[in-house]
């Protein structure tokens, strides 16, 4: 079903939990580290073409994203590489599957549904020069942080025999149930509880004409357990809390030919306020990203359609690089 993609995959990748320490060890005198930071693994891109149409009837849905990141580069605060960096090689796989239930209750003219979803993360790769200040070890393969959390889904309004506007809103958990080891810099998991509202809508003023966006808003909590914090003589590391964040996907494509849509998607990240460690400010700590890149839509047939992404980095500052591939396939039974 072509709705409750929602991975972080955070959906994706909420949903998926690839919680990629890039923060690099910075001076107590200046500031705090950076010691939890905001998530690798939400949902930047891993949902696109017609992303708020959502189940109308009863029944179980199946969403499978499959995820590569190539990533060849640690920026810094100013977008630039972090010099502590030499080298960088961080190759990731990510599997996540998302289960959706469409109820049989309706409210408002809209149907209740719940998701919940889990990732797979598979670190392939992680190398540095050996020349190179600092190196990142990882985590290898193991489960990411699960995402779940009650949907409220629209009804397709038609205008001239075709579907004109849709819209879904989903108040999603992430669970921190993602593998987390404290003596390596890369895991799967954040370590740390977050709440991730969103709201969906597809928008069709033609029959082959498509608009989706995604908007997000994430409040990260607390966390006390921490990815390898570099070691500073008299600091004990009590807490930490990444920043708040609004972020969105957003696509446009067009029919070429029936059942194929081709067209540009593309995902933005703003940080709103700076990372803490022991409830102090963490300097130069906001993340923002900026990507876009070519993608297309297929349905096979009613119960089966796929989406493809690739994104190329326009704007990344406080954050790992380097382009990313997403595969969506949405069954429903």
């Amino acid at each position: 079903m072509k709705t409750f993609k929602s991975v972080k995959a955070a959906m994706l990748m909420t949903c998926a939990g690839l919680a990629l320490v890039a923060a690099a060890p910075a001076a107590h005198a200046a500031s705090l580290p950076d010691t939890i930071t905001t998530p690798k693994g939400l949902n930047l891109g891993s949902t696109s073409f017609f992303d708020a149409f959502g189940r109308q009837t009863p029944g179980f849905s199946i969403v499978e994203y499959d995820r590569y990141e190539n990533v060849n580069e640690i920026d810094g605060a100013t977008g630039k590489p972090n010099p502590l960096f030499t080298d960088t090689q961080i190759r990731v796989y990510v599997a996540l599957t998302q289960v959706i239930y469409t109820s049989p209750y309706t409210f408002a003219g809209g149907h209740l549904a719940f998701s919940a979803a889990l990732p797979i993360v598979d670190y392939a790769k992680s190398t540095f020069a050996p020349s190179s200040i600092v190196k990142l070890a990882n985590n290898g393969t193991n489960i990411g942080d699960l995402v779940w959390g009650p949907i409220w889904q629209s009804p397709v309004y038609m205008k001239d025999g075709h579907p004109y506007f849709v819209y879904r809103f989903q108040f999603i958990i992430s669970s921190p149930t993602g593998a987390l080891n404290p003596n390596v810099s890369i895991n799967q998991g954040v370590g740390y509880w977050a709440l991730a509202p969103y709201v969906a809508a597809t928008f069709m003023p033609t029959k082959k004409l498509e608009f989706s966006t995604r908007f997000n808003y994430q409040y990260n909590m607390q966390g006390s357990t921490f990815s390898d914090p570099p070691p500073i003589p008299h600091l004990v590391y009590k807490t930490g809390q990444a920043g708040q964040i609004l972020y969105d996907n957003f696509t446009a494509s067009y029919e070429v030919v029936p059942k194929l849509n081709v067209g540009l998607d593309g995902f933005v990240l703003v940080q709103l306020n700076p990372d803490k460690t022991n409830g102090q400010v963490v300097n130069k700590s906001l993340r923002n990203d900026l990507y876009i890149g070519p993608g297309l839509h297929y349905v096979f047939d009613p119960a089966n359609s796929v989406n493809f992404n690739s994104y190329l980095r326009i704007i990344n500052n406080n954050d790992s690089s380097g382009p990313k591939f997403n595969v969506q396939y949405i069954h429903r039974f």
